[in-house]
């Protein structure tokens, strides 16, 4: 498995510029880590298990399990709509009824960047400077409220599904308001304190600013990083691969402990699909072996399934995956000024290399055992 490792980050590499790689695998507690950068590069070094990255819609899956703990604890609950939390908006019923539940599977209606978010965007990229990837910074709670108010919905609330940063920034606030604290705030008391996550955070030491990885243009420019305000809590997350893989690892966990049931709820816990839903466009294009769960996206592909997502932002991707049955889990981190030209061949990197672990480990042992 490890020769496999190698020989796909090689062959990633291989033709990209300026560009950083790392793999992690993890099995039944066993790691191990591969580090590469471009055959050329002049600006960029090999990372290493502490080298930050923006780690763009993984930080979905935090949000989505700081929830799950959250829901455990009886701070909120599942069944608790957007009515009850944006009491003051003039929002249409349907867009009141809306639950936690169905902001956290993408199951809402809402569409995926709303109204006021689909302006700024469109805005920034009739530019070619640089720096207009701000959008995100510049979006604060009032443009939420307005996105709220001018919501409507792409289909009824629960009967397919669509991808939506907008609702998933919805529910970051409401755990903002059940709580009383910060999503910052929240992330690091409930996952980061407790698994020893030392670098999982938005809001970055001056250590960690020296260990954040750049994408680099030709010239030697550094690419830009992405800032947030209200919708930090869909996209903003930088994290480590050691973090990361601790992360995996957690959700991995068999013990009973009020975390690792409420992680392990969160992977298990599914949208169901009403009769006559037309899922075609979900992750995989159809629900031939997918499942939406609490953040996670569930593919079976024979052996059980593996949870999953992927994340990407203007200089970076990851992608991450567990296979509980086994003990198996996979992260992916890169960096590049051209991340946004290459969206997808990475999570299909990522999708190959779970699915091949979990083949490999399925056979030894009856999937007990470590891959060699």
């Amino acid at each position: 498995m490890q020769l496999e490792l190698e020989k796909a980050g090689q062959e990633y590499i291989r033709n990209r510029n300026e560009l950083t790689l790392t793999i992690g695998l993890t099995q039944n507690g066993h790691r191990s880590i591969f580090a590469f950068r471009s055959p050329d590069a002049q600006y960029v070094t090999v990372p290493d298990e502490r080298t930050l990255y923006e780690i763009g819609s993984f930080s979905k899956v935090y949000t989505t399990s700081v929830l799950s703990i959250l829901v455990s604890q009886g701070v909120l609950s599942f069944t608790d709509t957007i009515a009850d939390y944006f009491p003051d908006l003039n929002i249409r019923s349907e867009v009141g009824e809306i639950t936690v539940f169905d902001l956290a599977t993408h199951t809402s209606g809402l569409s995926g960047d709303g109204v006021v978010l689909a302006r700024m965007i469109s805005e920034a990229v009739s530019t070619e400077d640089p720096t207009r990837f701000t959008y995100y910074a510049d979006y604060t709670k009032a443009h939420l409220d307005e996105e709220l108010e001018a919501a409507e919905l792409v289909r009824p609330r629960g009967s397919g599904w669509e991808y939506s940063r907008t609702g998933l920034s919805v529910l970051g606030h409401i755990l903002e308001v059940a709580s009383g604290q910060t999503f910052e705030s929240l992330l690091k008391r409930h996952l980061g304190d407790p698994l020893g996550l030392v670098d999982t955070a938005y809001t970055l030491s001056t250590d960690q600013s020296s260990r954040l990885v750049r994408g680099y243009y030709a010239d030697g420019t550094p690419s830009p990083n992405w800032y947030w305000d209200i919708m930090l809590p869909q996209g903003g997350i930088r994290s480590t691969m050691a973090d990361m893989l601790t992360f995996i690892e957690a959700n991995l966990a068999h013990d009973d402990s009020e975390l690792t049931t409420a992680l392990r709820f969160a992977q298990e816990t599914e949208f169901e699909w009403p009769a006559g839903s037309d899922p075609a466009n979900t992750p995989y294009g159809s629900t031939a072996g997918f499942r939406q769960a609490i953040g996670w996206w569930n593919l079976d592909r024979g052996h059980g399934p593996v949870s999953q997502h992927a994340g990407a932002t203007m200089s970076y991707q990851s992608f991450g995956a567990l296979h509980r049955k086994s003990g198996t889990g996979l992260v992916a981190m890169t960096s590049s000024a051209e991340n946004l030209q290459d969206v997808m061949e990475f999570p299909q990197m990522g999708q190959r290399l779970i699915d091949f672990a979990v083949e490999r480990a399925s056979a030894v042992d009856g999937g007990s055992g470590v891959t060699p």
